[in-house]
């Protein structure tokens, strides 16, 4: 329950930062990070499929309910990039970062990529070299950016989380054994 409510008020909180101070005096360049996407990806990755699934699902619903636009989009593109994340939750240690970080980066030119294809290309605006130099990959290396300090906090939380898990574990047991 603790992990829910910290995740919870984490996506509000990014949306909120991204909404506001990424789009205003961060701004670089006209871009912004996608940090609930980055946060999507760092859930997955750190605490399996089913977190990043349910983190990416919960982001993405946000970012549509409150753009107005076409809703269930941004949820299905969040929610696939928590599973793929999450797939590598068992197979490497949370102290590496280049895995993750490489995959944030790779989860955001899909994302800018894949939604390049759905709005635009598909109304015949075939203008995908500069959307991809001047959006795509100035978001993408802006959120690794970003990345590599949010994976730091988000890791040392998680540490934490799991330190007053164990905690409370072995008080249990010991109960149970008394």
């Amino acid at each position: 329950m603790r992990r829910f409510i910290i995740s919870f008020v984490s996506i509000i909180l990014l949306y909120v930062l991204q909404c506001t101070v990424f789009k205003g005096a961060l701004l670089i360049g006209g871009v912004a990070p996608n940090l609930l996407l980055m946060f999507t990806c760092i859930v997955g990755f750190m605490r399996g499929r089913r977190s990043g699934m349910f983190t990416g699902f919960f982001s993405g619903m946000l970012i549509d309910i409150m753009s107005g636009g076409m809703i269930g989009f941004t949820p299905l593109l969040f929610l696939l990039a928590g599973y793929f994340n999450g797939m590598f939750y068992k197979e490497y240690t949370k102290e590496q970062m280049l895995l993750p970080i490489s995959l944030v980066a790779m989860c955001d030119f899909l994302y800018g990529f894949i939604y390049y294809f759905v709005t635009y290309l598909m109304r015949n605006r075939l203008n995908l070299g500069y959307y991809l130099s001047a959006v795509i990959l100035p978001e993408m290396v802006y959120t690794v950016a970003v990345t590599i300090f949010a994976y730091i906090f988000v890791y040392y939380i998680n540490r934490k989380l799991d330190l007053i898990d164990r905690k409370r574990k072995a008080k249990n047991v010991k109960r149970e054994l008394n």
